[in-house]
């Protein structure tokens, strides 16, 4: 199931985990790269004071939520009872839920070991998401060489994990010219979701506490109260305009 959602301009995608994970399973059978931006309230500001931004999001066959809030807030009668992928944990267990060979994986961020944690989180298995390469560099002053070194490693899935509005703009201009089947865009995110994926300290893992480690992490009350008004506001202002 999906819906689209016009959040303070920007069209966000509803769709359930279960679809989405089949989608993704489409993606990486295409012969053509598919871009999914997992986008924050921050990611809809910069849209609405800077139109080459806002078009720049026009390039993602999808554009998802990375706080529950963005979804809940605008349309509680579409969210309500709905598994919809909403946050980024929602989106991880898309990417687990996916069925099917290992799949190679080039990121673009200094928190590699962090993306990587997230793609395999919670894997009995052996790692079914390999990396095949990295970049840490400043992408629009070496773009032809990251280009290349992209298109060298030929990866199955391409994950962009730095600030915005920089990568979105980097990859509107520079998908067409991409040896890739999936392109997974983590907006703003890197104090959020990729801290949560650090190391876990050794005690926690004999005791097979990893789960609720991560959910003990997660769990500031008063910082999401807090982003929920600040985010409500805002979107009362811009409705009102």
């Amino acid at each position: 199931m999906k819906n689209k959602i016009n959040v303070m301009g920007v069209d966000l995608d509803a769709i359930s985990v279960l679809a989405f994970s089949q989608k993704l399973k489409e993606f990486l059978l295409n012969d053509y790269l598919n871009i999914v931006f997992l986008i924050t309230a921050k990611t809809l500001e910069y849209a609405n004071e800077d139109e080459e931004f806002r078009n720049s999001l026009t390039c993602a066959d999808y554009i998802l939520p990375s706080q529950e809030m963005l979804l809940y807030l605008p349309c509680p009668h579409i969210y309500e009872n709905s598994n919809y992928v909403s946050d980024f944990h929602k989106l991880q267990l898309s990417v687990r839920n996916m069925e099917g060979s290992k799949k190679t994986v080039f990121v673009i961020s200094d928190m590699v070991n962090q993306v990587e944690s997230f793609l395999n989180y919670k894997r009995k298995a052996e790692d079914r998401f390999i990396i095949a390469g990295s970049y840490m560099g400043d992408i629009v002053e070496n773009e032809d060489l990251v280009v290349n070194e992209i298109n060298a490693t030929a990866p199955d899935i391409l994950v962009l994990a730095l600030e915005s509005p920089q990568q979105e703009l980097w990859i509107a201009h520079n998908y067409t010219k991409l040896n890739a089947k999936l392109c997974l865009v983590l907006a703003d995110i890197k104090d959020g979701m990729l801290k949560e994926y650090n190391e876990i300290p050794k005690v926690v893992q004999k005791l097979g506490l990893q789960g609720i480690y991560h959910r003990l992490k997660a769990w500031k009350p008063w910082k999401q109260s807090n982003a929920k008004r600040i985010f409500k506001k805002k979107l009362e202002n811009y409705n009102n305009k």
